[in-house]
């Protein structure tokens, strides 16, 4: 093997660390941190990579290759390290078990090709990148050009002064990505395009992989230059702070599959907000707007005056596919600057809304919080648009520990076989501290949290959305709240009882009042039917007997004379 090294101290960057060049079977250029120092080995293969560096482990590379692409795979450990590389053409960039930060200014990876870059994370690996605070830098790792991520290792990134990632104009997540991991960002964790108004048009990509987005200051994912954000497939975990958005783009929002876990924590944050178009053809949403003044989904339409506007004319949400799930229990909040109180929302839709297919479902839980504001027209040609409002405000997020309870309901002693339009609550003291929608008809399973694990006694409450009305529930037995517990089963489940909350006049409790309630009525009288719920029931006029009269006022509702 022949190979060459050179001492670089006589550079004019004051180069302290050494260069090794060796030939490399498949044309590699391979740079090895190592603490303060660093080793770039290149292949006898490769010709046109030059080697500038400033001081000890950073990294500075020039290609002037332009007929293929080079790998450049980088590797080991540095706490005061650098790697940026300049040129005109494409490349491949090979993470593979890098621990990388830059403790001065300056990005600890910079790709300044304005090209197509191949990022990829070497299977089995954990590479973690972060830079420095106080510096000028864009973001820990800096594409000039078009980044595209894949392979099956995991990318731990902070950003420590701006952006965790960002490219000047394009992001794409590829099929085979494993894990990307920001960990904290000054500004936004993903963001593409140059924070200008320009006639390009970016966008970010996501097909695949899994992103976990926490602890930023700005955005989780942001798209601008009249950007569009697609998302396509994968998993996708954001949580932001006040006035931070999960899914920013400057034109639309497309999402077509994977699954989407957004938390908007903060006050005035949104979820998802597009100025021309949010597009749901597929995928699962889920969102928890629980800051205040927070919005799950918002189209916005900007305002014809706005000179910094870059998009006009918007405002527009289409459903078509999918499912989307929003909670918004925040409350209103006073914009100081306008006076203007803001209020929680599940969506605020500037324009028009359209949902064609798929399943919508938005609960609004306290006081406070809203279920939807369409400002246009709102046209819903599919069964599965579900809006609910709930009394009780709730938040698993606020507790450390969980048990659940397998139940079921009776009412007025009759077994409940259809669930439909209510929602069952566990109270310790005055507090909720778990809700659910039961589906199934002969049983529902709610999970109870709490931050204490020691013996808490448990009550229930069940809310009729039709009836907009909540009731006391007692359980047949008393639950204690105990950490990881489980409580009843699915065969023998505790049974919740409750008096009330008939469809006054449906006596035989088919949801409706009709010929049968005055059938089940008459033979009340004739003795034929002695159950007591629908006795209970048969007493329309409540005079406390069952009777002509209480046929009367069958009649009467059934004729529309009496509610």
């Amino acid at each position: 093997m022949k190979s060459s090294i050179f001492h670089l101290s006589s550079l004019i960057f004051n180069l302290s660390f050494f260069i090794s060049l060796s030939s490399h079977a498949q044309g590699v250029v391979t740079i090895t941190y190592d603490g303060p120092t660093a080793t770039v080995e290149v292949p006898d293969s490769v010709t046109g990579v030059f080697t500038l560096s400033g001081t000890s482990a950073n990294v500075i590379l020039f290609s002037s290759v332009s007929d293929k692409e080079i790998t450049y795979r980088l590797t080991g450990s540095s706490d005061d390290g650098s790697f940026s590389i300049t040129g005109s053409y494409k490349l491949q960039l090979l993470l593979d078990g890098l621990t990388l930060t830059n403790a001065h200014s300056g990005a600890a990876i910079e790709v300044l090709t304005g090209k197509n870059i191949d990022v990829e994370l070497a299977a089995g690996t954990v590479n973690t990148v972060s830079d420095a605070s106080g510096g000028k830098q864009k973001a820990a790792m800096y594409f000039k050009g078009h980044p595209e991520f894949k392979g099956g290792g995991t990318l731990n990134v902070k950003g420590l002064t701006s952006h965790a990632i960002s490219a000047s104009e394009e992001m794409q997540l590829k099929p085979s990505l494993g894990f990307i991991n920001v960990l904290g960002a000054v500004k936004d964790g993903l963001h593409c395009g140059k924070d200008e108004q320009s006639a390009s048009h970016n966008f970010f990509q996501m097909k695949g992989g899994n992103v976990n987005i926490a602890n930023v200051n700005g955005d989780g994912i942001d798209c601008g230059d009249y950007g569009r954000i697609s998302i396509e497939g994968g998993t996708l975990s954001i949580n932001v702070p006040d006035s931070a958005t999960a899914l920013k783009a400057d034109s639309i929002v497309s999402i077509s599959g994977g699954t989407q876990n957004i938390v908007v924590w903060g006050k005035d944050a949104k979820g998802i907000r597009a100025n021309y178009l949010v597009d749901i053809s597929g995928g699962q949403t889920d969102i928890l707007a629980m800051g205040d003044g927070a919005k799950g989904i918002k189209a916005k339409r900007e305002d014809a005056d706005d000179t910094t506007a870059k998009v006009f004319n918007g405002g527009f949400a289409n459903m078509s596919g999918g499912a989307v799930h929003i909670t918004a229990l925040g409350k209103d909040y006073i914009d100081t600057a306008t006076n203007d109180t803001v209020k929680c929302m599940g969506m605020s839709i500037d324009a028009d809304l359209v949902q064609t297919g798929g399943s919508v479902s938005i609960t609004a839980m306290g006081d406070e919080a809203h279920t939807m504001n369409v400002k246009g027209s709102t046209t819903v040609l599919a069964d599965a648009f579900i809006t609910r409002w709930l009394p009780w405000r709730f938040n698993a997020y606020d507790y450390q520990y969980d048990m659940t309870a397998y139940v079921a309901i009776s009412q007025n002693g009759t077994p409940r076989t259809d669930y439909d339009g209510m929602a069952v609550a566990a109270f310790i003291g005055d507090e909720c501290v778990g809700y659910a929608d039961f589906v199934d008809d002969s049983y529902g399973l709610l999970r109870i949290y709490s931050n204490e694990q020691s013996v808490q006694a448990v009550t229930f409450r069940l809310y009729d959305y039709n009836l907009g009305k909540s009731f006391d529930l007692t359980p047949s037995r008393t639950v204690i709240f105990s950490t990881s517990a489980n409580i009843g089963t699915p065969s023998a489940p505790v049974i919740l009882s409750y008096e009330g909350g008939w469809l006054k006049g449906d006596v035989n409790a088919d949801g409706q009042v009709g010929i049968g309630d005055i059938v089940a009525i008459t033979n009340i009288m004739a003795g034929i039917s002695t159950d007591e719920a629908m006795m209970k029931r048969a007493d329309v006029n409540e005079d406390s007997q069952v009777g002509i009269g209480d046929i009367v006022a069958i009649t009467n509702i059934m004729a529309g004379i009496t509610n």
